[in-house]
């Protein structure tokens, strides 16, 4: 399995008549406002959400092939916030293959430039290999709550 490319954006469509992808509001930057209550926290996470879009060929298609990856957010101080894991087996006879994950909730620990991390491991490969570090510059703006309104 050989990876090609990877998008970071808000939502994607797949046309099943023509199997064409389409990629909308792809991110490089982010800007936030939290409260500044959460900024002693250490800690918040933003309701985004966002879409991770893989593309990868398939040198041997005369097999079946499995695909392991693991997904990383990495804040600017290389702190792993969140990860995850998906398994995969694509059919003899298949060329190319693409899959979409979904990011639920964004958490941020400082502003700076966060990194979504992307490994690979196929079929009978030993140890997975970083095949995207796709970045996305965090700004971060706090406002001051209200004790009296609650705001």
């Amino acid at each position: 399995m050989n990876h090609i490319w990877t998008v970071l954006c808000q939502r994607s469509s797949i046309d099943y008549e023509d199997n064409l992808v389409s990629l909308f509001s792809c991110l490089e930057e982010l800007a936030v406002v939290l409260d500044s209550q959460l900024a002693s926290s250490g800690k918040a996470v933003v309701p985004a959400q966002m879409q991770l879009v893989s593309f990868w060929t398939i040198s041997d298609i005369s097999q079946e092939n499995k695909l392991e990856i693991k997904g990383e957010l990495i804040d600017p101080k290389g702190a792993v916030l969140n990860s995850y894991h998906n398994n995969f087996t694509i059919k003899a006879g298949v060329e190319r293959f693409r899959n979409r994950t979904n990011i639920q909730g964004l958490p941020l620990t400082v502003p700076g430039r966060y990194f979504f991390r992307l490994s690979q491991k196929s079929n009978d490969e030993k140890e997975m290999k970083v095949v995207a570090d796709l970045p996305l510059d965090v700004k971060i703006s706090y406002k001051l709550l209200d004790s009296k309104k609650g705001k």
